[in-house]
């Protein structure tokens, strides 16, 4: 009996921002640092499976920062801070690189290798009260040696570290030499100098299909014209003057298509817009380039079919159809796609992988049961991802499950795997879409990059700057080259990344970098073309170095018992509710793990605070409350020592304050802590985080990202707030 295979077309996105400054600097390290770990490995445990066939999308952004560093000589900041020689480092030298050193995940990245692990508790537990001079000296020559190379060899992936020369230096560990780094880089920079190529041998041999994105990675159907994005969300409030260049939309396609064509040798069928942002126009433009095919999340398709809707639907590619022009559309599996890059990484490899081929079997018999077995020919489950971030939060950075995933697709009597251009080949007609709702992957809209006070803010200067550079470039005066340049900086402006971190969805540490960085291309129009900057370029789009949580604010003075019960209903009544599993996260997702949640609220002289437990909460647990503004300093709650303590920034070094100890640690955590002791004035604002801390350990902070802001009440609060 003939067996009737369900296909599977499984597309790894990989995409970096734009570091590179306005001058040609690298100010961060993550697209070497991908590129060392991630694009060449995931290729070659792909090659070790010859029946599998993948689809891999390469941003052209992304593409001429491997190539600045494999063959233009590009150094970013890390690797500056890498290569000077240990005994050289200045002060300013070693409080970079304790800044950035440990920037990675901890229980995956750090924790495995003994000598990295035994010098990052070192850092966390003897510098927690010291200056910053003072903790510079925590490490000795040596010590600051060993971190420039372990920083470095970490970021090597677990196929490319099996080369002699790497394999040697994991094996030593530790008391590397000046030799050493020179050997770690260099190696790094033959890693990076082999993607390009063995990913064109791959496409040649057939095994994966590449695909690309318009070139610095825009929302294309937002620089065609933002006024798309109420079409998605009617209630979003847009920037003024609006922005409509499809001209800029057609030289990002037309660049990034011709820039890959010159890599690969021959362009691409297909095109993975950035974040799956879809609209008729943007479809319509890419067809016209000759693009076979374009792809976008199941959600674009169920608002697009509205009531005619049928979940397996998304399974089948349709062809849209605007005039004369038409493309193919596959719709990712959200779900399956959200699986591997979100929730695997906490799962045995074999397990996660039983997951997902289970839940393959049972999309492939529904679609059977509907229509019949000889229909899974024109069927294709589609799974679209990140291709770099997730490896980090996995054991051995995702090779026990790819090499899992792979070696069951391999054999499986029951699911196929393809490119997507090799599915279309075999398909005779496909349905056909007349319309298309607007929107990304996230949410079926583009509220992610428009909308925000501080993505509004973006868009402005961006129209601005445009406008400036068009009524320049009408004077024929400037030279071509600078025009050329000037253009460039607008067009890297145009990506998505920047309003990425603007607004109140995603945060990172590295906020202010990204902030910078827009706006100095930006600035960088204006030198070009011999202006004066105006002055409102130099101020910050990002409001804060720390995004506000929002929740609702204390609604009346409360007086609770403190002692650690739940004691009557009305105790906490009128203060602020912070639920552990709402707070805004980064775009990698972490759950709470102790904190259910948080109640913040006060009366003429005190702050009060409760905590709720997911589980019993551990008695060796010390609390930290953070103090961020208006100025700086930690209150410690410790249940086990029974006291509570300040400590206080003053010349330098941490002074320690007894405070009375009005807490109790029992089904919940209660206290009381007097605003004189936070040094804080009625009507000034007041920002705190919560840290939990283990045997000197962070082992939890909440908020994740962000913080809980309050204005520190007067005796009239309740008489101009009131609740019943």
């Amino acid at each position: 009996m003939k067996t009737n295979k369900l296909y599977l077309g499984i597309l790894w996105h990989h995409h970096q921002p734009y570091y590179k400054d306005a001058r040609g600097v690298y100010h961060m390290p993550w697209v070497r640092f991908h590129g060392m770990k991630d694009y060449l490995d995931l290729l070659s445990m792909i090659r070790q499976f010859p029946d599998i066939r993948q689809n891999i999308n390469l941003v052209p952004s992304l593409l001429t920062q491997i190539e600045d560093y494999a063959h233009r000589d590009a150094r970013d900041n890390i690797w500056l801070l890498t290569e000077k020689p240990a005994e050289k480092l200045t002060e300013e030298d070693k409080n970079e690189i304790l800044n950035n050193f440990f920037l990675a995940n901890v229980e995956t990245m750090i924790k495995p290798y003994p000598r990295y692990f035994e010098l990052y508790t070192r850092l966390r537990s003897d510098s927690r009260y010291l200056s910053a001079t003072e903790r510079t000296r925590i490490f000795s020559t040596q010590e600051y040696r060993d971190l420039q190379v372990w920083y470095n060899l970490i970021w090597v992936g677990m196929i490319s570290r099996q080369k002699p020369a790497l394999q040697k230096l994991f094996r030593k560990g530790r008391n590397f030499t000046e030799k050493d780094k020179r050997t770690l880089l260099q190696e790094a920079l033959a890693i990076l100098q082999q993607i390009v190529p063995a990913h064109k041998k791959a496409w040649e041999e057939g095994q994966i299909e590449l695909s690309t994105t318009p070139f610095y990675h825009p929302i294309l159907p937002l620089l065609i014209d933002n006024q798309v994005a109420r079409q998605s969300d009617p209630a979003v409030r847009l920037p003024a003057g609006g922005f409509a260049h499809p001209e800029d939309a057609e030289w990002q396609l037309e660049t990034g298509l011709e820039y890959f064509e010159q890599l690969f040798g021959r362009r691409p069928e297909g095109i993975w817009p950035a974040e799956g942002a879809v609209s008729e126009a943007a479809a319509a433009m890419i067809a016209r380039h000759g693009i076979r095919w374009i792809a976008t999340d199941e959600g674009i398709l169920a608002r697009t079919l509205g009531v005619h809707f049928e979940p397996h639907k998304i399974y089948s590619p349709y062809r849209f159809v605007q005039r004369n022009q038409a493309v193919a559309i596959f719709f990712r599996d959200h779900y399956l796609s959200d699986a591997i890059g979100f929730v695997y990484s906490n799962w045995d490899a074999e397990k996660a992988v039983d997951d997902f081929m289970t839940r393959l079997y049972a999309i492939r018999n529904r679609i059977a049961q509907k229509a019949g077995e000889e229909a899974l020919a024109h069927h294709m489950v589609t799974v679209i991802l990140d291709g770099e971030n997730c490896w980090e939060y996995y054991p051995n950075y995702g090779k026990d499950f790819l090499q899992t995933l792979f070696s069951r697709l391999s054999d499986d009597p029951y699911i196929q795997t393809i490119t997507f251009s090799e599915f279309l080949r075999q398909q005779q007609t496909l349905p056909e879409l007349r319309k298309l709702f607007p929107g990304s992957w996230i949410n079926s809209n583009f509220n992610i990059w428009i909308g925000s006070e501080e993505d509004n803010r973006a868009w402005e200067l961006l129209k601005r700057t445009r406008d400036f550079l068009t009524e320049k470039e009408k004077e024929v005066l400037l030279p071509p080259e600078v025009l050329e340049e000037a253009w460039q900086q607008i067009y890297i402006a145009e990506g998505s990344d920047w309003c990425w971190w603007y607004g109140d969805e995603h945060s990172s540490s590295q906020d202010m970098e990204f902030d910078q960085l827009y706006r100095e291309h930006l600035m960088r129009v204006y030198e070009l073309v011999g202006e004066d900057v105006p002055a409102e370029y130099y101020q910050t789009i990002k409001k804060s170095h720390f995004d506000r949580f929002k929740s609702i604010r204390p609604l009346n003075f409360i007086h609770p018992q403190i002692d650690g019960r739940d004691t009557y209903f009305y105790e906490w009544v009128g203060a602020a509710i912070y639920e552990g599993t709402k707070a805004p996260q980064t775009a990698m997702h972490q759950v709470s793990r102790i904190i259910e949640r948080l109640y913040v609220g006060f009366d003429p002289d005190h702050l009060y605070l409760r905590i709720d437990f997911h589980d019993r909460p551990d008695p060796m647990l010390e609390f930290v409350l953070s103090i961020k503004m208006p100025k700086q300093l930690a209150v410690v709650i410790s249940p086990l020592r029974g006291i509570m303590e300040k400590y206080e920034m003053r010349e330098e070094k941490y002074e320690r304050e007894l405070l009375e100890p009005t807490f109790k640690l029992n089904q919940i955590l209660e206290a009381a802590i007097p605003f004189r002791a936070l040094e804080v004035q009625a009507g000034e604002k007041l920002g705190i985080q919560l840290h939990i801390k283990q045997n000197n350990q962070l082992v939890e902070k909440f908020p994740h990202i962000n913080i809980i802001e309050l204005e520190v009440p007067d005796e009239n609060f309740e008489l101009r707030e009131w609740s019943v």
